[in-house]
């Protein structure tokens, strides 16, 4: 599992507060998240291919993440990264990037390496993460962004269980954050601004919780509260299977990036017969 934080503003700001310095902030929580993290900023949300930095370092020790924190822009997707499949490098650190495409995901799928692999762009890295962006960038329709992430969705649940699917997914214009799966989201709106994070970052502001199955769609020109509908429905939910991954769950660091880099050569690996 891991931690995302996305946000949409009306005008450019920054997210120091969030990450640094809140009573819940990301710094804080990469200190359990801690094999890597990275950002994504788009400085007017017109389109344009966003600022990214990644690195396979814990955000707490990692002096880039406290400069990294006074970028300024109108949509942010942050990750903090609990490696569950690929080792620690940054090809394998979220969100990845693809022209003015970015995606984070928080949760694990084990029938990626095949399943997924159909049609799709190879991965530059290991994980079960690229391998999904990959997988519904395949057949992505711009001018369809909802029904391209539903039909993502349906396959994926159809062909491999997972943890979690929650995710964030920005295309220059706006964010889509989505929860289904075992790990939280929530989503909290300010004058000029919208958020939405795996925890709760500050006390005494109204965050909403995301109910199972449903997507966010945050516009920085509409940011009084975001779009949000059910994706998939309940009988395609009913199919999936959804399950808690305990293996190396004490594990933290370069420990627990080796244990990943193990773990997806095992699921990777050819099928014997």
């Amino acid at each position: 599992m891991c931690r995302v934080l996305g946000c949409v503003a009306s005008e450019p700001v920054s997210l120091r507060h969030e990450l640094l310095h809140a009573e819940n902030p990301v710094i804080r929580q990469s200190e359990k998240h801690d094999t890597g993290w990275g950002m994504a900023v788009y400085k007017r949300a017109e389109g344009e291919p966003a600022a990214c930095m990644r690195f396979p370092e814990a955000a707490h020790a990692d002096l880039a993440f406290r400069t990294a924190t006074d970028a300024r822009g109108r949509i942010f997707n942050v990750h903090v990264r609990r490696a569950t499949m690929g080792g620690l490098t940054p090809e394998n650190t979220h969100p990845f990037c693809l022209g003015n495409y970015t995606f984070s995901h928080n949760g694990t799928l084990v029938n990626f390496a095949r399943r997924l692999a159909d049609g799709a762009s190879p991965p530059m890295g290991q994980t079960d993460s690229e391998h999904l962006f990959n997988f519904l960038m395949r057949d992505f329709d711009p001018g369809d962004a909802i029904s391209s992430l539903r039909n993502c969705v349906e396959r994926t649940i159809d062909r491999s269980a997972f943890s979690a699917l929650n995710f964030l997914f920005t295309d220059g214009e706006r964010l889509y954050a989505y929860r289904l799966g075992l790990f939280e989201l929530h989503w909290l709106a300010r004058p000029g601004q919208l958020l939405v994070a795996s925890e709760q970052l500050t006390d005494g502001e109204p965050w909403h919780s995301v109910q199972q199955d449903v997507l966010l769609v945050l516009d920085p020109q509409d940011v009084e509260e975001p779009h949000a509908e059910r994706l998939v429905g309940d009988a395609v939910v009913a199919r999936a299977h959804i399950q808690r991954f305990k293996d190396g769950s004490e594990l933290h660091g370069a420990a627990r990036g080796r244990f990943a880099e193990e773990r997806t050569a095992r699921v990777s690996a050819p099928a014997a017969g």
